[in-house]
């Protein structure tokens, strides 16, 4: 029997998309890569090298084991001071490696912040055992495991609240003196914030964190948000993605807008927008209406106000917190509304206009249709799909969405 294959997105025609989990839109959310290839060194003697600058990749090495005890233990702390971001969310991750020609047992890794090196003050770490547990998560491990440690950068240098040294402190069993025993860290990222995001060597700014695949346009993340888990969300308040106009976006002839998203809230949501600011003027502008006795996808089109705007709604059938893969297909005189696949209005059109204004997704310009939910999916293409083209297309990603 062969082997299924998940059906492909439409490309032909395609002027603009993102898509959040496809690896290859989406970086995460805009940071400062504050981990330098100088990390501070405390404790019992050893060193780093670095393997792999633009990975950020270690060899971290204690030696010198205590062969007087019999067990030949040792360890070594190496961490970054952030004693300059005191009172602010920190998350320390990387990803972990003990390579079986390391010499000895390893015991643990521990992640997490402590204080300064209180015999030479010369900012290197204390070991982290000294810290509350709070401050630090300890892991036993002879495999490659990615952790993370988030906390905020301490200034009083006790054991809840070191003082804003934050990185690695390792030890080892069974060494072997005048032999190194070491692990390998790679993706080291500390960031300056509540959750840990995607690796990023450097910095990643507010138009690298979400990018159009079509390479036409510019997506500015700025005013989006993101929750623990990294993923962009819009908060029902100001949240929006900004993409400046080019010709790409705007249509004289058929066009699609394309999305999958997620209203969670009795909320209007708009989806995209291209227009004016207000319902008086729309070259285009996808609704998803959550509001009281709504719950229905809009197209809205054309100049309102004089009888003249398209109006394009589907019954009132949609559920808070559920995804919906929207479509909405103008061709000629004609526009539909597909939901989930399946077609679920069709209408005419009589009035057209062309907008120079830029893109908004997730907020109309002027403030309304906040979306609070998510919005992990957008396409614009300049013809109008059809009936198996939005099924392939719903079809390639509704796996990943219930």
């Amino acid at each position: 029997m062969a082997l299924s294959h998940s059906p492909k997105i439409v490309t032909d025609s395609l002027v603009f998309m993102y898509d959040t989990d496809d690896g290859k839109s989406y970086k995460g959310e805009p940071t400062v890569n504050l981990a330098t290839d100088s990390p501070s060194q405390g404790g019992w003697a050893g060193g780093r090298e670095v393997l792999d600058s633009s990975r950020k990749k270690f060899r971290f090495i204690v030696d010198n084991f205590n062969g007087s005890a019999g067990s030949g233990q040792g360890w070594r702390s190496f961490t970054w001071d952030l004693n300059s971001y005191s009172g602010q969310s920190v998350t320390i991750s990387a990803t972990v490696e003990v390579p079986s020609a390391s010499p000895g047992t390893f015991a643990w890794i521990m992640m997490g912040q402590t204080n300064t090196h209180t015999s030479n003050n010369s900012g290197a770490g204390q070991y982290m055992g000294y810290s509350a547990s709070s401050e630090r998560v300890q892991k036993t491990t002879t495999t490659t495991e990615h952790i993370t440690w988030t906390g905020t950068v301490g200034s009083t240098g006790t054991a809840s609240q070191p003082s804003g040294h934050v990185g690695f402190t390792l030890w080892y069993n069974g060494g072997t003196i005048g032999v190194d025993s070491y692990v390998e860290v790679s993706n080291v990222q500390i960031e300056i914030n509540s959750h840990a995001t995607q690796f990023v060597n450097g910095t990643r700014s507010d138009t690298q964190g979400l990018i159009d695949r079509t390479s036409t346009s510019t997506i500015n993340i700025s005013n989006a948000s993101f929750d623990s888990n990294a993923q962009m969300i819009f908060d029902g308040t100001d949240d929006y993605l900004a993409v400046p106009h080019n010709s790409s976006q705007s249509f004289t002839g058929d066009f699609s807008i394309e999305a999958v998203i997620k209203g969670e809230s009795n909320t209007a949501n708009c989806i995209i927008q291209k227009g004016s600011g207000n319902d008086y003027y729309q070259e285009y502008w996808l609704l998803q209406d959550m509001r009281s006795s709504q719950g229905k996808f809009s197209l809205i089109m054309g100049k309102s106000g004089n009888s003249s705007a398209n109006y394009l709604n589907t019954s009132n059938v949609l559920s808070q917190n559920i995804y919906y893969h929207v479509v909405a297909t103008v061709s000629g005189s004609t526009s539909k509304i597909f939901i989930n696949g399946v077609e679920a209005e069709s209408g005419s059109i009589s009035n057209r206009i062309q907008s120079t204004s830029d893109l908004r997704i997730g907020w109309r310009v002027d403030g309304f249709a906040a979306t609070n939910g998510e919005i992990p999916i957008v396409k614009l293409y300049n013809k109008a799909l059809t009936a198996a083209e939005v099924l392939q297309n719903y079809n390639a990603t509704k796996g990943r969405f219930s």
